[in-house]
């Protein structure tokens, strides 16, 4: 559905490729005169004009100024609305990269009568001209943002629409709800009111399961975009550090026989299977007289409160200590993963992991052997801390949503909506109370895909994009 109130009238033109030096820059126009302003400043070698050029065609020819000087050796990619990105005609200046030529173009089209476009506004126009809906615009900023290949699968998916047809399915219910409570309102001697649909009950709790699943699919993809921290804790020298580099492939902390010489969080990130972990090397636990490292232990315990996923490193080679025994009494079973270190040298690892930890640990809680020197157990290490988040079977992660603030808050308020309608329904509420608890859930979730939006809105949405998207 169209949601522009009329046609959008001027061209906009932006810079679509980063700043800097590079192979190619490209400068994007759009509008209903792309065409024709694009083809002033575009010489095709061929000497066909664009305006008499097939859609979805590519061109070869030069950028001249209005004296005729050339100013770069070009592509032209010609795009006739409705087949573009939105939905407008396109035209893409494919030239050489760097800042001076780009600015060249730029300067020639606004010259010609573009307008600069603002950030997003490309992305803006296609929202605004019905080829995508709120969610699907959003998701672009998340394809571009993503930081680890879980991500983007999951920002790609989103784009094509999971997150819409998720919520559309909620909408569908209660819009259908909403209807009858208003056709109550609206012929009171029907007695609608009294004659509630058997199955209502049953539907508004599905839209309110369905609409918990969406926030807790957003908390896992909370995860995904900020990264999954991970805190290495264990006492002095159980070799947390050289666990950290031989994870990383590389040295990033500082290694040492000597207990005590991490005092301080070190934090590093690495990705495993598309996810994105942020390693956080802390300072060994234990009590200390000596007060840099005592604030070197409460920063590590810090850490400890902060993560999502917690690796106890543990010693084969020495057995248990009553240090140890301590942090396992102490940490969270349900973020923990143990790693027994030094497993190359374990004459005290007797027989199995099971016998290392007699009963000290829940069934649930994974134990690997590792060995941070030889790189042994390290390929079942990270398996285990991938399965520590995603969970067993298929991984949760890969059906998460990339939720932002606005759109976690509106699916909080929606959530509420259910939760007072079916309070309502339990307390014999009138159907006008009923009808305007199930309109603000229905409202939360226009303000997600863009049907209920204001101008204001768009603008901060959109004001995150940058110039060319």
């Amino acid at each position: 559905m169209t949601r522009s109130v009329e046609p959008l009238s001027d061209t906009i033109c932006a810079p679509a490729t980063a700043p800097g030096e590079g192979a190619v820059g490209i400068v994007r126009l759009s509008g209903p005169r792309a065409v024709e302003l694009a083809e002033r400043v575009f010489m095709a070698s061929s000497g066909l004009l664009l305006g008499n050029a097939p859609s979805h065609t590519v061109h070869h020819g030069w950028i001249r100024a209005a004296d005729g000087a050339v100013v770069d050796e070009a592509l032209a990619l010609l795009m006739r609305a409705p087949r573009s990105y939105t939905t407008e005609n396109v035209v893409e200046l494919q030239c050489h990269g760097g800042g001076a030529a780009i600015e060249a173009v730029l300067r020639l089209l606004v010259s010609a009568g573009c307008r600069m476009a603002e950030p997003g506004e490309f992305t803006r126009r296609a929202f605004l001209n019905g080829r995508i809906d709120l969610t699907r615009a959003e998701a672009v900023l998340e394809v571009i943002q993503a930081r680890s290949a879980a991500a983007h699968r999951i920002a790609q998916r989103q784009m094509g629409g999971a997150l819409a047809e998720h919520l559309a399915e909620i909408a569908d219910t209660l819009r259908e709800l909403a209807a009858h409570e208003e056709a109550a309102i609206d012929f009171p001697d029907e007695n609608l009111e009294a004659e509630l649909p058997a199955d209502t009950v049953l539907r508004l709790e599905s839209a309110r399961g369905r609409l918990a699943e969406a926030i807790r699919r957003g908390q896992a993809g909370h995860l995904l975009r900020e990264g999954v921290r991970l805190a290495i804790l264990g006492r002095p020298n159980v070799g947390k550090s050289s666990l950290l580099n031989r994870l990383l492939g590389h040295d990033r902390a500082i290694v040492a026989d000597t207990p005590g010489t991490t005092r301080d969080v070190l934090e590093a990130e690495l990705a495993i299977d598309g996810v994105r972990f942020v390693l956080q090397d802390t300072a060994g636990i234990r009590a200390t007289g000596d007060r840099v490292e005592a604030e070197g232990v409460s920063r590590s315990r810090r850490a400890a409160r902060g993560a999502e996923v917690l690796l106890l490193v543990l010693d084969a080679s020495s057995g248990l200590t009553e240090e140890d025994l301590a942090l396992l009494a102490e940490l969270d079973p349900a973020r923990l993963l143990v790693a027994v270190n030094k497993s190359d040298l374990g004459s005290n690892l007797a027989g199995s992991l099971a016998d290392f930890l007699p009963g000290r640990l829940p069934e649930e809680v994974p134990v690997v052997a590792v060995s941070a020197l030889t790189g042994d157990g390290m390929a079942a290490l990270g398996a285990a801390l991938v399965q520590q988040v995603c969970g067993p079977g298929a991984a949760p992660l890969e059906h998460a949503f990339l939720l932002n603030a606005r759109q976690r808050d509106a699916l909080e308020r929606a959530l509420e909506g259910t939760k007072r309608a079916l309070e309502g329904i339990a307390d014999h509420s009138p159907a006008d109370l009923l009808a305007s608890d199930i309109r603000t859930a229905l409202d939360a979730i226009g303000e997600i895909t863009g049907e209920t939006t204001t101008d204001d809105l768009l603008g901060l949405i959109f004001s995150r994009f940058c110039i060319g998207k």
